[in-house]
């Protein structure tokens, strides 16, 4: 299990990317890796290109009731309200500033009744109804959950024949002894043995490997965030946040050339 302590550590790192993204004034606010397709992309280009591409997997209908668990700053339901037809979206965070910016964000521009985002844990989903959900998506936050937890509640809310749609990182079988180090890594896990968590309540329709779709996006956020390292609107913290993401970054940048690592896109179907 997850602990509350890990719990609001994530949190607290969170709010202070948020801060940090808000201070850049950066127009998309992105908090992911990319999908590129070709060298010529912008590095928001292959971030909303990941966002696309889990959209695309989970085969949205106009009627479908939908929860986004690890939402960032919203920033990829906007795009997925401005590019597909659905009826509802629920985001759920752990960070208490993002979940406050995507909110003020939906007013303002108008979209409160399709986009709704709540404090919650993904493994908790508090106030999801049973069997109300078509679609649950988790775009590179799995990583954070207690899994079976989450597969355990994501199963309860998804309607029978719901799909759980994933951009997610795990280890390489070779490195499963290195995942009972430390709790950070036990969460990440190994695709076998989040297999093995899923599985006693999803069917597995497709893992497909997009590790090469998804490393160049992540040299590009190491490169990134060095280049704005200096901003003088960053707060000591915010700078020192900034600089470990980059350090954790070239490390799963490593990981995927290596294959130590593996990025897959993982559709289940609630049985």
């Amino acid at each position: 299990m997850v602990s509350d302590s890990l719990t609001a550590e994530i949190a607290v790192q969170y709010d202070r990317f948020q801060a940090a993204l808000e201070n850049l004034d950066k127009p998309a606010k992105y908090l992911n890796y990319g999908y590129t397709t070709n060298a010529n992309q912008s590095y928001e280009e292959r971030q909303a290109a990941l966002c696309l591409e889990v959209f695309r997997a989970a085969q949205i209908a106009p009627n479908h009731q939908i929860i986004d668990v690890g939402f960032g700053s919203g920033e990829q339901d906007f795009l997925w309200a401005d590019q597909f037809p659905f009826k509802h979206l629920q985001g759920f965070n752990i960070s208490p500033a993002q979940v406050k910016f995507a909110n003020q964000r939906s007013n303002d521009e108008n979209l409160n009744h399709r986009l709704e985002f709540t404090l919650g844990r993904a493994e908790e989903l508090p106030g999801a109804n049973t069997s109300s959900v078509d679609r649950l998506l988790a775009v590179e936050c799995a990583f954070y959950f207690d899994r079976p937890r989450f597969y355990q509640r994501a199963a309860e809310v998804l309607r029978p024949g719901g799909l759980l749609v994933a951009a997610d990182i795990s280890f390489a079988s070779c490195m499963r002894p290195a995942t009972w180090l430390r709790e950070d890594l036990r969460r990440v896990g190994t695709l076998r043995l989040n297999r093995r968590a899923w599985e006693r309540q999803f069917n597995t329709h497709s893992v497909r490997a997009i590790h090469r779709e998804v490393r160049p996006g992540v040299e590009m956020t190491v490169r990134e965030i060095k280049r704005t390292l200096d901003d003088p609107a960053f707060t000591p913290q915010q700078r020192s946040q900034w600089k470990s993401m980059a350090f954790w970054s070239q490390l799963v940048a490593m990981g995927l050339a290596s294959r130590l690592l593996r990025y897959d896109l993982i559709v289940l179907e609630r049985r």
